[in-house]
């Protein structure tokens, strides 16, 4: 591969111009977005509607695979040409510092027309504190989304074939996803994708809640009962608000989902202190069981010093589709361990306060709010107010690529992947993860995965690597934004550095020492000196 792009434009790419006179000499593969879409076109009839829906979107009957969503544009009037530019013009510009909820906004609700602006809900990254914070250095964000461009007209050159599917993983709340694929549009026709995949864990909601209510020791309660039977597994999460009633507990179980007793059970045990004193924090024992008892495999699972009696604390149990296991409490991890996932099964017992080994142990205390999912999610999706937030703005995103691209959501790596085997047009031409701060379990065996052929996954502003797949073979890609690095490496490194040896007049250090950057001090202490010994601004002689 050529370490540079080619002078201009790519052979490959058919540059993304106005669309001339002459229709025949127009790129086939893409328009402008122009026509109304599908559903503004209801009024008129299913079939006229089909018939002006633009012929590169998934048709309507397209199944969505399991752990998916489609998300459909907005009924109404479609956006206008004239909001349109108004719109893309705001990329030229430096956004404001508008914090909202914890999200930087960088799009006005209204233009400078007057009118609203369609894509006021879209944010990003709001910490101040970040390298990538837009309104303090806007400089980052642009050489992201360029090197972005760059790396997929590069890549894509060398294979001759168009994006079809972009994939953001951790995207929030998609200003910066909407940004590039403008950008993408700017740059030539055959960066214009078909579909926009978006992998957001905090987008889905619970697969079942209920209330909950008070247990008297006496009886459990079966979450089957309204409703549920779906599988469960290889993922899985479980939240409630509990008060333990006291050291009666012990022996019960919190939930206890199970196929019949002792089988592919995943549970969470109340356990004593191994002290054995009433006063120390008691113990929760979260467990998964593979197959029969005893003939299935070891439970493996993860203990945690977690309860005392008459406090509620809300509590989460999740397994990643690694077999990572966790507890958290009130937001805090208290525990986490490599175990095995679950197998995805159906489960005929899903029990709450009730033990499928032990019948007549039943919990005694209190579980309100009770939620199950079937993915591994954080304790940000407890709530559900991001998620609230991420439908706004996937509405509007996809109301602004009505007759461009389909938009899906998944809740998970583990549900994408699968949506990958099932249809392989869902594999990634381009993935992308940007700001995601966290590292997630099992990402680069899930980036071979998903990838198509000539897919390529870029990492920047966080941990993890960038790759790139040609056939069946996949490769680190060496990715170095320079402006980011600069801006990471200012915010990490040492402010003075010490080695062995005199300091100053009446000072030694014995070994190195490091110590980490203070802002405002001692520079702007310096700075003041100086102007009071009269030294600044003087040339020097």
């Amino acid at each position: 591969m050529a370490d540079t792009l080619p002078a201009g434009l790519p052979q490959a790419f058919s540059p993304a111009a106005p669309a001339p006179a002459n229709a025949a000499a127009a790129p086939a593969r893409r328009t402008r977005s122009a026509a109304p879409t599908g559903r503004a076109a209801a009024g008129s009839g299913d079939a006229e509607a089909k018939e002006k829906s633009p012929s590169w979107l998934d048709p309507p009957e397209l199944k969505v695979p399991c752990g998916g969503r489609r998300w459909l544009p907005r009924k109404g009037k479609p956006i206008s040409a004239n909001i349109r530019r108004e719109v893309r013009a705001l990329l030229n510009t430096n956004p404001p510092t508008n914090d909202f909820s914890g999200w930087q906004m960088p799009f006005p609700y209204e233009l400078p027309s007057g009118e609203p602006c369609p894509i006021c809900t879209l944010g990003e990254c709001g910490d101040v504190n970040c390298a990538t914070y837009r309104p303090k250095r806007p400089e980052i964000r642009r050489a992201i989304e360029g090197q972005v461009v760059e790396e997929a007209m590069r890549s894509f050159a060398e294979t001759g074939q168009g994006l079809d599917t972009f994939v953001s993983v951790g995207a929030g709340l998609l200003a910066q996803d909407w940004i590039i694929l403008e950008q993408l549009r700017a740059a030539a026709v055959e960066l214009q994708p078909r579909r926009a995949i978006f992998v957001e864990l905090r987008t889905i909601g619970a697969a079942v809640a209920c209330e909950g209510r008070q247990f008297k020791g006496d009886l459990g309660l079966d979450l089957r009962q309204i409703g549920f039977s779906e599988r469960l597994g290889p993922e899985f999460s479980f939240s409630a608000v509990i008060t333990f009633a006291g050291a009666i507990c012990c022996g019960s179980r919190i939930f206890d989902f199970c196929d019949h007793k002792g089988k592919d059970n995943i549970f969470v045990e109340v356990q004593p202190n191994p002290s054995g004193k009433a006063e120390d924090v008691g113990v929760l024992m979260f467990g998964v069981r593979r197959g029969d008892r005893p003939e299935g495999e070891e439970v493996q699972g993860i203990a945690a010093a977690a309860w005392v009696p008459e406090q509620p604390h809300l509590y989460m149990f999740s397994i990643s589709a690694t077999g990572t296991m966790r507890i958290h409490i009130d937001g805090q991890l208290a525990g986490e361990k490599p175990g095995h996932p679950p197998r995805r099964v159906e489960r005929r017992h899903l029990y709450v306060g009730q033990n499928s080994e032990k019948p007549d142990h039943f919990f005694q205390g209190e579980m309100r709010k009770i939620k199950v999912w079937d993915h591994c999610v954080d304790t940000a999706s407890v709530e559900g107010l991001f998620a609230d937030e991420a439908e706004r703005a996937l509405s509007q995103f996809a109301t602004w690529f009505a007759n461009d691209l389909s938009v899906y959501t998944f809740g998970s790596l583990a549900s994408y992947a699968s949506a990958v085997g099932e249809d392989p047009r869902f594999a990634a031409d381009l993935l992308l993860r940007i700001d995601v701060h966290d590292e997630i379990d099992g990402y680069d065996d899930f980036v071979g995965k998903v990838l198509s052929q000539q897919g390529v996954a870029l990492t920047l502003g966080g941990p993890g690597r960038s790759w790139r797949k040609r056939g069946t073979k996949l490769r680190e890609l060496e990715l170095h934004c320079k402006e980011l690095e600069s801006a990471v490496a200012k915010r990490t490194q040492p402010w003075v550095h010490f080695g062995p040896g005199r300091v100053g007049h009446c000072h030694a250090c014995n070994e190195e020492s490091h110590f980490m950057r203070l802002w405002g001090w001692p520079a702007t202490r310096h700075k003041a000196g100086r102007r009071r010994a009269g030294l600044c601004g003087k040339p020097s002689s």
